[in-house]
């Protein structure tokens, strides 16, 4: 009998250390709903000791409360459904409570104990996964919260008004509704800067399409160092450039008529001249005074037809980049002003140092000097000094050769605020006469050419204004710049 008992004690300790090893809680229940055993874990995860535990109802112990604070009857927990209708609970996810009060979401099952077809009892195992199902609660959050932001992501991208192409590396292109307006959603083949946005590099260009002109602005979408893609922002600047041709021609039409008259001024002198010699040979009874006069109109004859050379050379045009000295380029502009120079009483302070030639379009460069020669001459019209250099000079970012114009008066200089806007179309200190577009066509032909204009100024009685203009040698010609 003894040995028996000690048998039994030896079978409950071996079946209780089988429990005890179980990765799960565990624990039973009679018929009227009192624990008969419990595990390791069970304890550990309640904070009862086990005597505590076993003989007590556990759904009073553990399983009291909704979570939401009310309490939660016995005859409504599920786990007891299992006695009453002998039928399993498989993963049933509930709130429950330690000895201490606070709770832990566990995932139950509960299986009916079934001895020649009675149920006697149940078991019911458990695990506890509140941290899972935080960690699923905050994907969840993360999920939503990025749907969210890839909806206002799209919602901004479709109200560009650009068009957006985003590229990734495996070719896949995405556009807005505004790209499918301007290119049928196909990114412009004439255009390279998403290609180089792939290969990790920020990029801006301009170019013409079949019938219209695009600029494009692209970069890379870089995570973690990584490249992911490209992103390309597209405007149309079709009616921006057709108003920027207009404005230029019309500066070209104000430049044309104030080069008018300058010549009508240039010719007008020495044909008064002619006019008075004629007269006085027609009243001369000297065949020695007849020569004289005669001679000194021959030479006024021979100023006419310098001042009309001058005027063709002003106004050649070449479709292609030439090599131009631009030593001749400033004497053939100054010959046109020097009518106006001797009336105005202006002193000329000229030295050219031999210089390279420049490839450029000559009539455009000619139009540069032309502006910043007259502006420096409309500036002293009281008189002054006028300052014009030309040498050699290196470029100190590209080490590129080039040569630097630059002329400088002795006027009243520029008022600060006209300053930080010269180079903007229709600024001008000339209210009545100026258009307010030659410094800034200046400025745009100057970039085309790969060079770079700068202005110094200076208010008060013996300062004025300096420009500054620096041209590659080699001809670094962009026809597209002019304008972007």
């Amino acid at each position: 009998m003894t040995q028996q008992i000690l048998q039994n004690v030896g079978q409950m300790h071996h079946w209780q250390a089988l429990l005890d090893s179980a990765g799960e809680g565990i624990w039973g229940l009679d018929l009227e709903g009192n624990c008969t055993f419990v595990n390791r874990m069970a304890v550990k995860s309640f904070g009862f000791a086990s005597e505590e535990m076993l003989g007590s109802n556990m759904h009073e112990l553990i399983h009291h409360h909704y979570p939401d604070g009310r309490h939660f009857p016995g005859e409504e927990c599920p786990i007891y459904d299992v006695l009453r209708k002998s039928k399993a609970l498989r993963q049933l996810t509930d709130t429950m409570f330690r000895k201490d009060g606070s709770s832990f979401v566990a995932e139950l099952s509960a299986q009916p104990v079934i001895v020649e077809g009675n149920v006697i009892g149940v078991v019911v195992t458990f695990r506890e996964v509140t941290e899972v199902r935080q960690q699923q609660e905050n994907l969840r959050k993360a999920y939503e919260l990025a749907e969210q932001k890839t909806a206002e992501l799209d919602a901004v991208i479709e109200s560009m008004p650009h068009g957006v192409y985003i590229a990734t590396r495996d070719t896949k292109l995405r556009s807005n509704h505004v790209a499918k307006m301007m290119t049928d959603g196909k990114f412009p083949h004439e255009l390279k800067t998403l290609d180089t946005a792939l290969a990790g590099e920020w990029s801006t260009e301009t170019v013409r399409t079949s019938d219209r002109w695009i600029r494009s602005v692209a970069a890379p979408i870089f995570l973690n160092g990584k490249i992911l893609g490209g992103v390309a922002v597209n405007t149309d600047v079709t009616q921006a450039r057709l108003q920027d041709e207009a404005l230029r021609k019309s500066e070209k039409l104000a430049a044309v008529g104030q080069l008018a008259s300058s010549i009508a001024h240039e010719i007008n002198n020495p044909l008064e001249s002619i006019t008075n010699l004629l007269y006085l040979i027609r009243q001369s009874e000297s065949k020695d005074e007849m020569q004289h006069y005669a001679e000194l109109a021959q030479g006024e004859l021979a100023r006419v037809t310098e001042i009309t050379l001058q005027t063709l050379r002003f106004n050649r045009q070449h479709s292609k980049p030439i090599e131009v000295n631009m030593s001749e380029l400033l004497r053939t502009v100054m010959a046109l002003y020097t009518g106006r120079i001797l009336v105005r009483n202006i002193e000329i302070d000229l030295k050219l140092r031999e210089t390279p030639t420049v490839k450029v379009l000559e009539g455009e460069i000619r139009q540069v000097i032309n502006n910043l020669v007259r502006n420096a001459l409309d500036a002293m019209s009281g008189g002054g000094r006028l300052k014009i250099r030309l040498h050699s000079q290196r470029d100190s970012h590209s080490d590129c050769r080039g040569v630097r114009l630059t002329v400088a008066d002795t006027g009243e200089g520029i008022r600060p605020e006209i300053q930080e806007h010269l180079f903007e179309a229709f600024q001008t200190t000339k209210e009545l006469t100026g258009t307010g577009l030659g410094l800034w066509v200046s400025k745009g032909i100057v970039e085309k050419h790969g060079g770079r204009i700068r202005v110094r100024t200076r208010r008060g009685e013996g300062h004025g204004t300096v420009f500054c203009v620096w041209l590659p040698v080699d001809g670094h010609f962009n026809p597209l710049a002019q304008g972007d």
